[in-house]
């Protein structure tokens, strides 16, 4: 290779660097960014800004914001903002949890162009599980004109990210041992990737949301199970295989009932649901005028919005629900050195009665060392699993893994 190829090389290897970070600045800013901006964040000149902004605009990469507007009266040129463009490249996202599938189209910045959902009957088969992850990817792509170029599949576990392959989740009809980016990547043509739930919320918290300003970080995602996903030295951290942050499913009390994992006095076999219900069950003769009189099977977001609300039995619920899992969390607190909790679930309300008494809780079972930690809600709320499967896709274009 002569002295001027290599020259040559080394100009397009610093260019796609410089659009990869452009793209990337854009595409995760929670704030209008700006040319101006990129220049201040990145150090290079006004100039060379310009001139890779012009070419991603023109490529239909990157736009300047519609809503842009210049006054009259305003002196000199504001700065205009940038967006990801209307037409650039698009990103299919699969969620499978105990209940549902849900699939979306989104761009490189989380942002949500279609959507679909779809519930499990009775007896779900592999065959009907393939079918509907399949349908509903068939569905979206043939709704939108943008190019679609790569696929995540954010899952319930224990799953094989290395392999792609959803290994046997507990209390999910007895399903194992699918290979789903094999299935899934042979029939979109595309590049497909598998994260667990947990850890697709904590990425999108990483690249998207509360996790931003965090170089570590704990993200709880509590649904029909509950998840853990670390960040540490800002990278997500997916273990040998992807099978880490399992916590429901470790043990709180060892002489417990046996979970359907075959464990025993596992987490989820306390905080749960039921044992939620079970509660409100107990206390509802004491409180006659309560909301739960009502209600036959209240949601966990009906109890945290009730509890919200001041009703005595949620809050009571509540307690205990939190109790349980602060245990859990004190001993992950002793194991790994960390001062930030992102909590993602379903709630109605604005609230933040979850957090507050699991702060409290957390505050009783921990080293005294370890009062200063914090507790956020989660940005996406339920959907940070979700958006998620956009972000391990969206993560490896930012890495110059998959050109746009």
């Amino acid at each position: 290779m002569t002295s001027s190829s290599r020259h040559q090389d080394s100009r397009k290897e610093s260019k796609k660097i410089i659009d990869s970070t452009l793209v990337r600045l854009i595409a995760t800013s929670q704030t209008p960014v700006s040319r101006i901006d990129l220049a201040r964040q990145t150090g290079l000149s006004k100039m060379t800004i310009s001139n890779h902004v012009a070419e991603l605009i023109q490529k239909g990469i990157v736009m300047e914001c519609d809503s842009y507007e210049q006054h009259e009266n305003s002196l000199g040129r504001r700065p205009i903002p940038l967006q990801i463009s209307s037409l650039s490249p698009c990103i299919c996202g699969l969620w499978i949890t105990r209940t549902h599938t849900q699939a979306i189209l989104a761009d490189i910045s989380g942002s949500i162009i279609d959507m679909s959902k779809m519930y499990y009957h009775e007896n779900l088969s592999r065959e009907t599980l393939i079918s509907m992850l399949l349908s509903q990817y068939d569905t979206l792509a043939s709704r939108t004109r943008r190019r679609i170029i790569g696929c995540g599949i954010s899952s319930i576990g224990p799953l094989d990210s290395t392999t792609g392959y959803l290994l046997n989740p507990a209390n999910f009809w007895g399903l194992s041992y699918i290979p789903l980016t094999d299935i899934v990547g042979a029939h979109t043509g595309l590049p497909t990737y598998l994260i667990h739930d947990a850890h697709a919320g904590a990425l999108v918290e990483k690249i998207y949301g509360r996790g931003i300003p965090y170089e570590n970080f704990v993200y709880l995602h509590i649904s029909d199970g509950i998840g853990l996903g670390f960040v540490l030295n800002g990278t997500l951290f997916n273990g040998f295989s992807g099978q880490s942050g399992e916590i429901g499913h470790t043990s709180i009390n060892f002489n417990g009932p046996r979970c359907s994992c075959g464990n025993r006095g596992c987490l989820e076999s306390y905080a749960s649901i039921d044992q939620m219900r079970k509660k409100i069950s107990e206390l509802l003769p004491l409180f006659p005028e309560s909301a739960f009189k009502k209600m036959k099977n209240p949601s966990r977001s009906d109890i945290i919005n009730f509890a919200s609300a001041g009703d005595p039995i949620a809050v009571a619920a509540l307690d205990e629900f939190c109790g349980y899992l602060a245990h859990a969390l004190a001993n992950l607190l002793r194991l790994l050195d960390f001062s930030t909790i992102i909590v993602g679930y379903d709630a109605l309300s604005s609230s933040s009665i979850l957090e507050k008494i699991l702060y409290e809780k957390m505050r009783d079972y921990s080293p005294p060392e370890k009062n200063d930690i914090k507790i956020q809600h989660s940005y996406f709320n339920n959907d940070g699993p979700l958006i998620g499967a956009i972000a391990i896709v969206a993560n490896e274009v930012f890495h110059q893994n998959i050109a746009l």
